[in-house]
């Protein structure tokens, strides 16, 4: 009992830690000298936005028009909390045990909300639609420009072949029991086809309505969630097992110990629940007032999904107990323990229909179009600067449709193509591949500004730990003027934590849960560092 009652001080950590940052984030902002014109319309601060995006020598071509809740939809859809868990919560139970629930995904969040904060207020001080890319340039140079966009870039490729692949293989296994043929390679490179067909389509298309796409998706996530809870809760509560069961530190079955090694990899697996974070900061010049709302955004986005998760898949996890033919099986081409967990226990909750998964499959795809939305605004904030090969193409924006057409395109086909390769090169193994290569590299691209960050702080001085025009002041000897939303004097540990986690995570994932994310970062990394010396990168005033 007294180890429950930890586990449940444990779960309210993130939530106590989230209230007390955004608290400090919240005060910051009063005391600060930015001044909103939201109260003097819309529009005024549209304009001021525009001459804020100027002054780093970017134009205003991106329609501006989102609010707040339109920058915290594209983070949280951008992460996926049900796509995610629907991908991963049986691969991190089954290595895991009942107990990377209890304790690990309390403790995967509160290091991930240090993440959160720490991008949230570079985010603040680059509105950007680069992201981490044009934060690390500001601080570190060219060099560590190139190299944290490559990596980001890459890690949005990964992430958007993993939410396709994940899409089409739980989508091809409902329509193959439905329709009565076999899977096979073919039919689920046919539906992961389909997938990003549609996602590039509406990406091309319905630009005037994005934001309502993303609220939609993120009413979608609510919705689901709140569903599955219900019947659940139903048909299956109080159940065979007392949430003590939770922190007993057993397997799967119950039986024995779960080991060290195991625990760790679902611990990680658990890490990529929150990878997409930084999805408002791509949006940032669609955004109004991007200052202000892409942090919150992004801060505020982490911390509900934690609590989604922690409520649902606590539940769920009592049920899965002590294990069933649903955990133990492994099939098809992507072939891992525990895939199709969380939809077989969904659909259980009410009756076996067919419903809540067909509605769980929408969520995965609709979270495949925002990975598609954040990888395409990467890929066209790399290509202004010069930044990435085909660059002439890849910054061409449409004024007709307001979208980078090729960009869009170009995220589309790099997606389904990794996802081609990594199945045929990887077979049973490449579910796991794409989740550490998704992890390392976009742990890796955060890490590079947040540890630049945190060095500039550190030799700052404690007098100079508050964000300030010298911390980002651009290699021209222009400034820009203090981020409104920022850390205070609790910066440099919540940066060093994040730090932290971020590197030593990307190293345990390479080396225990699949090898291929290391060889993949090491390859964009060696890739960025000689492209930052061939390509001629142009240098807007802000750089």
């Amino acid at each position: 009992m007294v180890v429950a009652i930890l586990g449940v001080l444990l779960a309210a950590i993130p939530c106590l830690f989230s209230v007390l940052v955004a608290r400090k984030a919240q005060r910051g902002l009063r005391a600060g000298t930015y001044q909103s014109l939201i109260p003097y319309g819309k529009d005024m601060q549209a304009a001021q936005d525009k001459s804020e995006l100027q002054r780093f020598g970017l134009p205003q071509v991106l329609p501006r028009k989102g609010g707040g809740l339109s920058a915290a939809a594209k983070s949280f859809n951008a992460m996926g909390m049900v796509g995610g868990a629907a991908l991963l919560f049986g691969p991190a139970l089954v290595s895991g045990g009942p107990s990377v629930i209890g304790f690990g995904l309390p403790l995967v969040a509160l290091l991930s909300l240090c993440v959160s904060a720490a991008i949230a207020e570079l985010a603040s001080g680059v509105p950007t639609a680069g992201g981490v890319y044009h934060a690390a340039y500001q601080l570190g140079g060219r060099k560590w420009g190139m190299r944290a966009g490559w990596l980001q870039l890459a890690g949005k490729m990964v992430k958007l072949a993993l939410f396709i692949g994940g899409f089409a293989y739980l989508a091809d296994g409902l329509l193959a029991s439905r329709l009565g043929y076999e899977s096979s390679a073919i039919s689920l490179f046919i539906v992961a086809a389909t997938a990003v067909l549609t996602q590039a389509l509406i990406g091309q298309y319905t630009s005037g309505i994005s934001e309502k796409i993303e609220a939609g998706g993120t009413w979608l996530q609510l919705i689901i969630m709140l569903l599955a809870l219900a019947g659940l809760t139903w048909l299956f509560w109080p159940g065979d097992y007392s949430p003590v069961v939770l922190y007993q530190g057993l397997d799967i079955g119950l039986t024995d110990p779960v080991g060290l090694l195991p625990f760790v990899i679902g611990l990680l697996l658990l890490s990529a629940l929150f990878t997409g974070m930084d999805g408002a900061g791509h949006g940032a010049e669609e955004i109004v007032e991007p200052r202000i709302r892409v942090p919150w955004g992004i801060f505020l986005s982490s911390s509900y999904t934690y609590i989604g998760l922690l409520i649902v898949l606590l539940l769920m996890s009592l049920i899965a107990l002590p294990g069933s033919g649903v955990l133990g099986e492994a099939y098809g081409v992507l072939q891992t323990t525990g895939l199709t967990s969380f939809t077989e226990y969904a659909a259980a909750a009410w009756g076996g229909s067919y419903m809540l998964p067909a509605l769980i499959l929408l969520s995965l795809w609709q979270s495949g179009l925002q990975t598609m939305t954040s990888c395409s605004r990467v890929a066209f904030s790399l290509a202004r600067d010069g930044a990435i090969p085909f660059s002439s193409r890849l910054s061409m924006f449409s004024y007709r449709r307001n979208a980078p057409l090729y960009a869009i395109w170009f995220a589309a086909t790099a997606a389904i193509s990794l996802l081609v390769s990594t199945v045929v090169l990887q077979a049973n193994e490449s579910f796991m591949a794409l989740v550490s290569a998704s992890i390392v590299l976009l742990h890796l691209a955060a890490a590079i500004p947040i540890g630049l960050r945190w060095q500039v702080d550190r030799k700052a001085g404690a007098a100079k730990r508050r964000m300030t025009k010298e911390a980002f002041k651009s290699r021209h000897g222009a400034s820009d003027p203090p981020p409104p939303w920022h850390l205070g004097n609790w910066g440099q540990a919540i940066r060093l934590v994040a730090l932290v986690w971020l590197v030593f995570s990307a190293i345990l994932t390479a080396g225990i849960v699949h090898s291929f994310g290391g060889i993949v970062a090491a390859v964009v990394m060696l890739a960025g560092t000689a492209g930052a010396g061939l390509i001629a990168v142009k240098q807007p005033s802000s750089h």
